[in-house]
């Protein structure tokens, strides 16, 4: 397949998925449907790591495209978006991020459902949803297991971005690297992760997976629901996405 928003590196047993819309790397439906369709190929593929890396300096991924949560878009947006994260969390496959700059929104959910996270020193990652009156699916349904319910309500409530050693701090990301040393230090875990045994790997993960519990799951269908059930049909969704289209503040109308 001919990739025009996303370049895919195959392999058969490492491959790599750069997101390519710099300088922001906004994630829209045709990015969504490339890499749907990189992840099946990489699971075709049986490889035993995948690493997700972005185009340019500035962003890892400033998040969903607004213009894709407007009504007559949301639904699948959401849906697509939704079955990527489920899939990579699923897959026997570890993942890795590597993310610098920006990683926003959609962008920071992308990075955070995988299995090791790598940032350079400069990288905000944050979830500012709240501010386009709506809020993070993925986010709420993960973060509050990973780094506590009160710290989870602080980066979701407030979509205030945190920087990396704050990050590393509270457990969202693994390692801060320089930016010069991004892709040598994701290349050091890629070759312990290939030492060991792919079967190995693959079972382990999935006991994680179980040490991890089923919560993000549910959490995830029970966020969705709300999500497109109750918040898409309400008026501040609609003006605060459209408010952010138009280059101006929101009028909140509370309803």
């Amino acid at each position: 397949m001919t990739y025009s928003t996303i370049q895919f590196h195959p392999g058969p047993r490492v491959a790599s998925i750069v997101l390519n819309r710099p300088p922001l790397n906004i994630i829209n439906l045709e990015m969504l449907d490339e890499l749907n369709a990189a992840w099946s190929e990489v699971e075709d593929l049986k490889a035993q790591v995948a690493v997700f890396f972005a185009a340019g300096d500035h962003a890892f991924s400033a998040g969903v495209d607004v213009a894709d949560h407007m009504p007559g878009k949301i639904e699948g947006m959401i849906e697509k978006f939704h079955h990527l994260i489920r899939r990579i969390r699923k897959s026997d496959c570890v993942t890795i991020a590597a993310i610098q700059g920006h990683t926003l929104g959609g962008g920071a959910e992308l990075a955070l459902v995988c299995d090791l996270v790598v940032a350079t020193t400069e990288t905000k990652i944050g979830q500012p949803e709240i501010s386009l009156g709506c809020y993070p699916p993925v986010a709420a349904a993960y973060l509050p297991a990973a780094i506590g319910f009160h710290k989870a309500s602080e980066m979701v409530l407030l979509g205030e971005p945190v920087d990396a050693a704050e990050a590393e701090r509270v457990g969202l990301i693994n390692k801060v690297v320089p930016r010069a040393n991004l892709n040598d230090t994701v290349d050091e875990y890629v070759d312990k992760l290939l030492a060991k045994s792919a079967v190995v790997l693959a079972l382990t993960k999935r006991a994680l997976r179980e040490g991890a519990g089923h919560h993000f799951e549910k959490a995830l269908d029970r966020s969705q629901e709300l999500y497109l059930r109750d918040l898409a049909r309400t008026e501040d969704m609609v003006e605060g996405m459209s408010a952010f289209l138009e280059k101006r503040p929101p009028a909140w109308r509370n309803r």
